[in-house]
């Protein structure tokens, strides 16, 4: 198999996955860090673990690890922009999200009007390829009563639910 057509190809079939989209939020010096994420699961019940992927050359990954507090963000079919202002696509030339928006839970950030945060501390960080794998030990959670429409990517680009 030759590895020139292999990453392409991977990077298509994996984009029919479908999967819901989540901000993962870290506090640096200079302010609210964060990247938006699709490689999210859940790891383990006992205890609560989840893991998400970051490029090796991504800062959010870098301050995440630093800092060792995260915050994963949920985010509803009503928050496009704000998904697209931690993926570098605010196209609407400041006019988008603003990452001043995000609120204080303890010693984590948030990100009012999502579908949720998971409150993590990092527990271990593994090598995976071009990315890193950083697992984290969920220590709060952060729900309103009933979720609303998720925001949901697919094939490269965001989709919703009927």
């Amino acid at each position: 198999m030759n590895a020139a057509h292999t990453a392409p190809s991977f990077r298509q079939m994996m984009g029919r996955f479908t999967t819901g989209v989540a901000v993962i939020l870290t506090a640096a010096r200079e302010g609210p860090v964060g990247a938006t994420v699709n490689s999210l699961t859940s790891l383990s019940l006992e205890p609560p673990l989840l893991l998400f992927c970051a490029g090796n050359s991504s800062r959010t990954g870098a301050c995440v690890i630093e800092q060792g507090l995260f915050s994963v963000n949920i985010l509803t079919a009503a928050q496009q922009d704000v998904s697209g202002h931690f993926a570098g696509k605010d196209t609407n030339k400041g006019e988008g999200w603003d990452a001043a928006r995000c609120r204080r839970h303890g010693g984590w950030l948030a990100i009012p009007d999502s579908n949720g945060a998971l409150f993590c501390e990092v527990d271990s960080v593994y090598p995976g390829g071009d990315h890193r794998i950083i697992v984290g030990r969920v220590r709060d959670i952060l729900a309103p009563e009933a979720a609303e429409r998720p925001l949901v990517y697919h094939e490269g680009r965001y989709s919703r639910l009927a």
